[in-house]
């Protein structure tokens, strides 16, 4: 009888072993995912920092480009006065 407990025992202590096993591996997994994850969200933040530059970039660009249109429709309006003042 006690040698039938022992296997019992020890059946036992086989599959707690096999279930911490598949437990370690599971966890192992996890953790592997949770840092690629945290990857992936490094990486998004790094492309919204560059969306953000380029739009700050194009803001920039397109206050000038209004500057210089805003300019050259002076200058055209003084150009056909000058032109008006002329008599055929």
């Amino acid at each position: 009888e006690i040698s039938t407990i022992v296997a019992q025992i020890s059946d036992r202590q086989t599959t707690i072993a096999s279930a911490v096993e598949e437990q370690t591996a599971t966890t192992n997994e996890m953790s592997r995912s949770v840092q690629e994850a945290a990857g992936g969200t490094t990486q998004i933040a790094e492309n919204i920092t560059g969306v953000s530059t380029a739009a700050d970039s194009t803001t920039q660009a397109l206050t000038q480009t209004r500057t210089a249109v805003d300019e050259l429709s002076r200058m055209a309006a003084d150009l056909r006065t000058t032109v008006g003042r002329f008599t055929y």
